[in-house]
């Protein structure tokens, strides 16, 4: 049998193995990771999905917190596990769009170490100001910046979150120069905007709605493109003269790179039929998150417009992480 035969006989077996592969999965349960802390938003995403899966496969499907390292731990565990689909993992966009950018070293390929099966959830962030600063709307804090530029500043749960790039992204599309000051996590973030020892401050959703409708914080805008279903009297920065403006904490499921293109497939449909589930949506209207959903190829290009974009701000805000 000559080289050529053999070869073409080799490649025909590995694609009916892999097609049989596909077609039987998931024989066997299978591990979903998460570095996020048990309760986050992330993990709560990866647990409302989960559970609804292993109802559909009959087969276990357990979340497991690899926490630490800016979720990096579980994205390099997952990225050197088998590419079969048993071992997944549930992140925030940052894993694979703001640690590739601001971290000298990574221990996995946030291109080639995962394969993206969709987006799973959106957080909309809200920038909000201390009920006493003298600006109530983008244009009015953007004149306020412009006047006195640098004096300006605006709290976020830390160094290089999704809420710091959120606030360098505005400035930057914008012309303002606004000073950020990190905080250690998001409710003291929020508390440092209600005491007034910032005016400023991007938080998530579900910290900023409380403290509007209590008049404790004022909403100049929210992150995302379009407005929230759940805030929905509450403007866009892009509604507010700021176009293409669209920053969220995302999260998404990912598979070792090289997984099989018909586990993925498989992963995706399931996942994004579990999103539409009005149950589903209703418990992620509680967290203050709102479903994705998305193919494959749509969440790798999604990911790496993204990724671009952000290592863009990074640059110009000179974003440095030790």
């Amino acid at each position: 049998m000559n080289k050529l035969l053999r070869g073409s006989l080799l490649l025909c077996g590995w694609a009916l193995c892999v097609g049989a592969q596909a077609q039987d999965f998931p024989n066997k349960g299978i591990r979903v990771m998460v570095g996020a802390a048990a309760g986050g938003p992330v993990d709560i995403a990866a647990r409302v999905v989960s559970e609804k899966l292993s109802e559909v496969w009959k087969q276990p499907v357990t979340v497991e917190n690899r926490v630490g390292a800016s979720e990096m731990i579980a994205t390099e565990h997952v990225s050197r596990s088998a590419p079969d689909g048993y071992t997944l993992l549930v992140a925030s966009l940052n894993v694979v769009t703001i640690n590739p950018v601001v971290f000298a070293k990574l221990a996995y390929d946030p291109v080639k170490g995962l394969a993206p099966i969709a987006l799973t959830t959106s957080n909309a962030m809200v920038l909000v100001a201390n009920p006493k600063a003298p600006y109530n709307t983008l244009s009015e804090l953007i004149a306020a910046a412009k006047a006195q530029p640098g004096k300006i500043s605006f709290s976020s749960p830390g160094l290089a979150t999704s809420n710091h790039i959120a606030g360098e992204w505005l400035a930057n599309e914008t012309g303002m120069q606004i000073f950020h000051v990190p905080y250690k996590g998001g409710p003291a973030a929020a508390n440092a905007v209600l005491s007034g020892d910032v005016p400023l401050g991007v938080v998530s959703l579900i910290q900023a709605l409380p403290l509007v409708k209590a008049g404790a914080a004022k909403s100049i805008a929210v992150t995302t493109a379009r407005r929230s279903a759940l805030a929905p009297d509450l403007p866009t920065v892009a509604e507010q003269g700021v176009p293409g403006f669209d920053a969220a904490v995302g999260t998404a499921m990912f598979a070792p790179g090289g997984t099989p293109k018909e586990i993925v497939v498989k992963l995706n449909a399931e996942v994004n039929r579990v999103l539409k589930l009005t149950e589903i949506r209703e418990r992620f209207a509680g967290m203050g998150v709102e479903p994705a959903g998305s193919s494959p190829e749509e969440a790798a290009a999604f990911i790496a417009k993204l990724r671009a974009k952000i290592a863009d701000i990074v640059a110009k805000a000179n974003i440095k992480v030790q």
